[in-house]
């Protein structure tokens, strides 16, 4: 009986780390899209500045 629940229990633990794997892997991706959205806009906005000083 003790085997069989050692087994269920690294089961368990097998599928909860390839869980926590994705997971931390889908923030990440998340994290990296926001820091490049962030420095595309600072590129944009810095872009259209020059742009509209030498307009003026």
């Amino acid at each position: 009986m003790n085997g069989k629940i050692i087994k269920v229990i690294g089961l368990i633990a097998t599928v909860a780390g390839v869980g926590v794997n994705l997971v931390t892997d889908w923030v990440n991706e998340k994290k990296m899209d926001e820091k490049i959205e962030e420095k595309v806009n600072e590129a944009l906005a810095l872009r259209d500045k020059e742009y509209e000083e030498e307009e003026s």
